[in-house]
């Protein structure tokens, strides 16, 4: 969703137009206030497959959200079908799909002419030679079939990275594409340090930590929910657009399981990032030792004081300008 908006304005402010943004995920799952503001009546909804989280909210179950995406393979037929349709009657010149299998079928057969770019951090961790350090190689199989099948949709493959590599025959590697809001923002380090988690589980690791040091306070963002009692260091905020810019602006440093689009955005201020793969989470796995390969942030198994205590802030001087170049790179690649 971050990078569709950065995406939107980058576009706008080459003179394009925005007609639709189609948006996957699980049925009934609520979207951020400032993700439909952005968009301004153009959000559609559409289902698409999701991972299951494992008991203990730390991590990924493998094997369940194998099945259940099975299960709703028919759903995900009709959903094609939807979107096919809403393509042809929109007519556009660019459709950029941001690593969506499918939104990518859909894009196979809708009887028109139109450039079709695929963009996603999760391309480069395909490339050739790169090492994600571990030897999950289900994992990677599994998440090989699923970039193929995108990139057979796509007509230009856009790759996400952290610095500044060479691309292939097949895809070309750009920079982070960071909302202007955030770009914009002046950093100045605080008391509090700023959380965003993807997996709820690693909330009870922050109460410990709270719980053995009065001192520790964190400002937390997430759609978790809890009954359990938090320290009074611990304030819990919904994915407030306002609200996170003014944590991020004057945090000590951020926590966060090890995404995407998160540190890219503390990372282009220099501010100290800490980030925890989710468990099972291949991705994130190979997220994790990128951001430490690229020297923005570290990267560590288990959430404890004294790794919170290790971060420092890095001299990301030179990822700043690697960013910066983000909106000419994309710009180019669609034509301009």
């Amino acid at each position: 969703m971050s990078q569709a908006l950065a995406m939107q304005e980058i576009l706008e402010e080459a003179g394009h137009t925005v007609v639709a943004v189609l948006l996957g995920g699980v049925t009934g799952q609520s979207i951020p206030e400032y993700v439909t503001a952005g968009f301004q009546g153009k959000l559609k909804r559409f289902r698409s497959p999701y991972l299951v989280r494992t008991p203990n909210q730390k991590g990924i179950d493998v094997g369940r959200s194998i099945l259940l995406n099975l299960f709703s393979s028919l759903a995900y037929l009709r959903e094609i079908k939807r979107i096919r349709q809403i393509i042809r009657e929109l007519d556009p010149d660019l459709v950029v799909n941001f690593y969506d299998l499918v939104g990518a079928l859909a894009l196979r057969k809708t009887g028109k002419r139109m450039r079709r770019i695929g963009i996603g951090h999760h391309f480069l961790l395909h490339m050739e030679g790169y090492s994600c350090g571990t030897r999950a190689l289900m994992s990677r199989w599994l998440l090989g079939i699923h970039t193929r099948m995108i990139m057979r949709s796509c007509d230009h493959i856009l790759a996400l990275s952290y610095r500044d590599i060479a691309g292939t025959g097949e895809m070309e590697v750009i920079p982070p594409v960071i909302r202007r809001a955030l770009r914009e923002i002046t950093y100045s380090a605080g008391e509090r340090y700023l959380a965003y988690l993807m997996s709820g589980g690693y909330l009870y690791d922050l109460v410990r930590i709270a719980e053995e040091d009065p001192s520790f306070k964190v400002d937390v963002f997430s759609e978790i929910t809890t009954e359990m009692e938090i320290p009074d260091g611990i304030r819990i905020h919904p994915p407030e657009a306002e609200a996170f810019r003014e944590a991020l602006s004057g945090c000590r440093g951020l926590i966060t399981t090890a995404g995407f689009d998160t540190v890219a955005e503390a990372a282009y201020h220099g501010i100290p990032v800490l980030v925890i793969p989710s468990r099972h989470h291949f991705e994130q796995r190979c997220n994790s030792m990128d951001v430490m390969r690229s020297g923005i942030g570290r990267a560590v198994e288990q959430l404890s004081a004294g790794a919170i205590g290790q971060m420092k802030s890095p001299d990301t001087g030179s990822f700043r300008k690697w960013a910066d170049q983000a909106g000419r790179l994309v710009l180019k690649a669609i034509g301009e």
